[in-house]
C-alpha cells in the first residue's frame, strides 16, 4: 500500500466483553493477534481502539479483509466477534489508524450499532458491489457461526491441519491418535470449510480486487 490509496476498513468488537472472566486468556491472545498483524504486514494495518475488546484494521483489499476476519474469528476463538466493514476511499497509510479522520470511520460506527441489534456477527456498508458483497456476508455470517461451536480443541486442531500440518504431525504435536484427529476434523467438517473460504476468495478476487486493477 503507497502513503495514500484505497483499502477496507474493519472494525471488530469482542462481543460481551464485560462479562469476560477469563481476561487474562483474552489478553494473551490480542497479544498473539497483535503479533501477526506485525508478522504479516501484508493484511493491513493493525490498532487496538479501546481496551481489550475493540479493534480496527485497514486492509489492502476486499481479499485480506476476507481472510482478516477469518483469522481474527480463529486467533481469538472462543471468544466471539462482531465485525463491520466498508470500503475507504483514501487511506494515509504513514499515519496510525487512531489519527486518521477518514469520514468512513462513522459508518463502521453506526454500522455495529445496527450489528448489535440484528444479532449477526457481520455487516458488510457498501457503496460499491453491494450485491456481491451480500452475499459475502451471508456467507461469512454462516462461517463464523459454524466456527463459534468448535471447542477450543477443535479450533487449534483446524487451525494446525489447515496451517499445513498433516493429520500424522498434529497427532504427535497434541499426543493423540491419528484417527482421533480425523474423527475431529470430519465432525468440524473441515474440508467443507476450507472449500467454501477458497470459493469465497475468489468470488471477491475476480468479482472486485481483479476487476479494479484492470
Amino acid at each position: 500500500m503507497s502513503n495514500s490509496t484505497s483499502g477496507v476498513g474493519i472494525y471488530i468488537d469482542v462481543i460481551d466483553s464485560r462479562k469476560i472472566q477469563s481476561r487474562n486468556n483474552l489478553e494473551f491472545q490480542v497479544n498473539n493477534l497483535k503479533e501477526f498483524f506485525r508478522e504479516n504486514e501484508e493484511y493491513g494495518i493493525f490498532d487496538i481502539w479501546k481496551g481489550l475488546d475493540e479493534f480496527m484494521i485497514i486492509s489492502p483489499d476486499w481479499e485480506f479483509a476476507v481472510k482478516t476476519v477469518i483469522k481474527v474469528q480463529e486467533l481469538l476463538h472462543p471468544f466471539e466477534q462482531r465485525f463491520v466493514l466498508t470500503g475507504f476511499d483514501n487511506v494515509e497509510t504513514d499515519k496510525p489508524i487512531h489519527e486518521m479522520d477518514n469520514k468512513e470511520f462513522v459508518m463502521l460506527a453506526d454500522g455495529m450499532i445496527s450489528l448489535k441489534k440484528n444479532k449477526l456477527y457481520v455487516e458488510i456498508v457498501a457503496k460499491e458491489y453491494s450485491g456481491l458483497l451480500d452475499s459475502v456476508s451471508i456467507i461469512l455470517n454462516a462461517l463464523i457461526t459454524l466456527k463459534n461451536l468448535f471447542t477450543p480443541s477443535q479450533m487449534d486442531i483446524y487451525r494446525q491441519n489447515k496451517a499445513g500440518k498433516s493429520q500424522k504431525e498434529l497427532a504427535g504435536t497434541i499426543k493423540k491418535s491419528q484417527q482421533y484427529i480425523s474423527k475431529t476434523l470430519n465432525g468440524i467438517k473441515a474440508a467443507n470449510l476450507d472449500v467454501l473460504e477458497e470459493k469465497l476468495y475468489k468470488v471477491i478476487n475476480y468479482g472486485i480486487d481483479k476487476r479494479n486493477s484492470v
